[in-house]
């Protein structure tokens, strides 16, 4: 598809590396060292500075430079983004900036995009830049001379532990009101910028629950989708509350501090986003805190969107799950955690800073060990789960396959869900199976699987020895019968184990962490520190049962025949190629038409002046060690990047 394809959303159709490598740069050498401008040298201990080549015609004040400072960055001892934008002065819109003048002994008068902010001389002011983009700073000196400078305005996005009480609350609170609103109640409210959870839920399911394939998972266009709802999600945030931003969860700070016991982070505490496995109910809804019984809208019946569940639920076509409420489980088909003992680490994303890395490489990364693992711990899949497929699970390695597996039949049209179940219809009454007809045209439940690509796709390359024709000679106990009907059920999942994820709130603050990773890697190729082959593409995996590479056509199948099956090709999905458009509208007050991936690389670019966002900190990763240093020529002399020791997990 190029420059037109799935973008329109409305109410019908919705909206093995073993090489030398650099590292993750971890830590300030001290906080009493701070950093200035990426193009200067540190003036002072006590100040975080930017410094630009303004002139004045008085010898006296031609070298006077401007300092400028958030509580942030005088609390922390780290400029915004540890110095690496290149930016001269960049400053925190939601934040009181203190401007100084070095040497600070001199007195001036001072003046904002025009205004004078202050009536008397001095060499300091503190100033709020109500507004995103560039401000110039006039600094008019008592001898008659003035001197000014470019300031950058952006959003900042924190880790969500770094931000103050009353900041989080605020987020949590403008959260919450998406969350509570319709689409129409918030733009009265809140202006045309405002977007519903439901919303932003539908057009993620657009994208990604289609029938033919996956246009946001999987491929090239993986961190471009992400990013770009992120960043819908943060004009939503600001049209409610315009002090808040998108902040971020660094998970791998919980992995190092927690290890096997990460769910005791602070991100699920009940007055944050809740725990993963409820107390008080069998039907693991999210029943604690602000976020408790979050509703899953009934689409169907709102006429919102025809891509519903069974009930008509804002979920994925084959997740029959009724209980209108969001949904979370510590285990996927019995297995505690999917199998994973602690969350990503550190050390998982230092092996993707390599002296040569890839885009391809590091988007496949951010799709899969990087992210991926937390949707499914979070999430779960539950359901008929039976002995003997946990066990099947716990050897394999990989619980999640189950339902990727079953996600496969369904697109290939092997697996049939009901289009419409009552209100009253039980649930095991509403499930998907694969048609008799259809498997008796394969020949057997072997064949089937193998002409799917199933057996392919397994993780375990004896897939035979792990089923077979019969339960007696399986150490399982199980056969390929016994398989496929497993993968026709398909299991119950909850929300973050779906393509509805966004119906649970705590996957807003999980992608922050991606993209800053891949901010700072893309600066590390603009300083010369590493090389980055930006070339479009995507590093595909094998025994993955969601990188399929295989996309259905559905305009020909017969709805009234069930063994009428779609066309199905090894292909890319649309969404994923270089020029296929984005389905993102007014992300900037200056957006004309939308973008294509190659464009919406480019726009978000780290240093982009069109971007309206950066990220707190980048070089600083609080979850990783810093017992070795290497040498890394960083703009600023008082950032050490560090290596982490190797620290084991089961992936």
């Amino acid at each position: 598809m190029s420059r037109a394809g799935y973008v329109a959303v409305d109410a019908e159709s919705g909206p093995a590396r073993p090489k030398a490598r650099f590292t993750l740069a971890l830590a300030l050498v001290a906080l009493g060292a701070v950093a200035v401008g990426r193009s200067a040298a540190r003036r002072s201990p006590a100040a975080l500075v930017g410094v630009a080549s303004a002139t004045s015609s008085s010898d006296r004040t031609a070298d006077v430079e401007l300092l400028v400072s958030s509580p942030y960055e005088r609390r922390l001892g780290r400029p915004i983004g540890d110095g690496q934008y290149d930016f001269d002065y960049l400053v925190d819109v939601s934040q009181r900036t203190l401007l100084s003048l070095y040497p600070s002994s001199e007195r001036a008068h001072w003046e904002v995009d025009g205004a004078q902010v202050s009536n008397v001389t001095s060499s300091e002011v503190e100033v709020a830049f109500a507004n995103i983009g560039t401000h110039v700073v006039v600094v008019r000196f008592q001898n008659g001379d003035a001197k000014s400078f470019e300031v950058t305005a952006r959003v900042v996005r924190r880790e969500l532990r770094e931000l103050t009480d009353a900041e989080r609350d605020a987020y949590f609170g403008a959260v919450f009101t998406l969350y509570a609103l319709s689409d129409a109640e918030g733009q009265a409210t809140f202006g045309p910028k405002f977007y519903s959870a439901n919303w932003l839920v539908r057009e993620h399911l657009f994208g990604a629950a289609d029938r033919s394939c996956d246009h946001w998972h999987d491929d090239a266009g993986f961190a471009n989708h992400h990013i770009g709802i992120t960043w819908q999600f943060e004009n939503a945030l600001r049209s409610v509350d315009p002090t808040v931003a998108a902040h971020y969860w660094d998970y791998t700070l919980d992995e190092r501090k927690l290890g096997e016991e990460w769910y005791l982070s602070k991100i699920f505490d009940e007055d944050w986003f809740g725990n993963i496995d409820s107390l008080s109910n069998d039907d693991h809804i999210v029943d604690q805190g602000r976020f408790a019984f979050t509703p899953v809208m009934n689409a169907r019946n709102a006429g919102y969107m025809n891509i519903t569940n069974p009930y008509g639920l804002l979920r994925s076509p084959w997740n029959v799950n009724k209980v209108p409420f969001v949904m979370r489980s510590s285990y996927v088909m019995g297995d505690k955690y999917d199998s994973f003992t602690s969350l990503p680490s550190c050390t998982q994303f230092q092996e993707y800073v390599v002296p040569e890395a890839s885009y391809a490489d590091i988007v496949m990364a951010l799709n899969g060990e990087l992210h991926g693992p937390v949707h499914l711990m979070v999430g779960g899949l539950w359901g008929d789960d039976g002995d003997e497929w946990r066990r099947v699970a716990e050897s394999e390695g990989d619980p999640d396959q189950f339902l990727l597996l079953s996600k496969f039949l369904w697109r290939q049209g092997f697996v049939r869900c009901p289009d419409v179940c009552s209100d009253d219809t039980p649930v095991a009454d509403c499930r998907c199976d694969c048609p008799d007809a259809i498997v008796e045209r394969a020949g057997s439940a072997y064949e089937l699987l193998n002409k799917a690509g199933v057996l392919e796709l397994w993780s375990d390359d004896n897939v035979n020895d792990v089923f077979t024709d019969q339960p007696l000679t399986s150490p399982y106990n199980v056969t390929y019968d016994d398989l496929l009907d497993k993968l026709c059920a398909v299991g119950l999942p909850g929300e973050m184990f779906t393509s509805a994820a966004p119906q649970d709130p705590i996957f807003w603050p999980l992608h922050g962490n991606a993209e800053r990773f891949l901010q700072y890697v893309r600066l590390l190729n603009e300083t010369g520190n590493i090389t980055l082959d930006a070339t479009w593409g995507y590093e595909h995996q094998t025994h993955e049962g969601s990188d399929t590479h295989v996309v259905c056509d559905w305009s020909q199948v017969d709805a009234t025949d069930v063994t009428s099956m779609p066309v199905c090709r090894r292909d890319t999905c649309p969404g994923h190629k270089a020029d296929d458009l984005l389905p993102y509208a007014s992300l900037t007050d200056t957006q004309v038409g939308l973008y294509t991936n190659e464009e919406f690389y480019e726009l978000t670019a780290p240093n982009s002046p069109d971007l309206t966002y950066v990220y707190n900190s980048l070089s600083y990763w609080p979850g990783c060690s810093n017992n070795h240093t290497f040498t890394v020529e960083y703009p600023s002399p008082t950032f050490a990047p560090t290596v982490n020791p190797k620290n084991e997990r089961r992936t």
